[in-house]
């Protein structure tokens, strides 16, 4: 397990997270925030707004993989 610090307003909030899953959180972070070290909430706001659409439009275009291979 490994603790990860994420400063969001001023504030820390230490989250424990998978070894594995921790190395993928810390590069989407920097991809999403840069090298920023504190986070305003209306920053974490957008990007859990566009972190949720890129979600949704992953799902629609699994959706339609899925019925392709469902016809084949």
């Amino acid at each position: 397990m490994s603790k990860v610090t994420v400063s969001i307003g001023s504030k820390d909030f230490d989250i424990t997270l998978d070894d594995d899953f921790s190395q993928f959180f810390e590069k989407s972070f920097k991809e999403t925030f840069g090298d920023k070290t504190n986070i305003e909430t209306k920053e974490l706001l957008y990007a859990f707004v566009q972190k949720s659409y890129d979600e949704y439009l992953s799902k629609i275009e699994y959706k339609k993989i899925i019925d392709k291979i469902e016809q084949i």
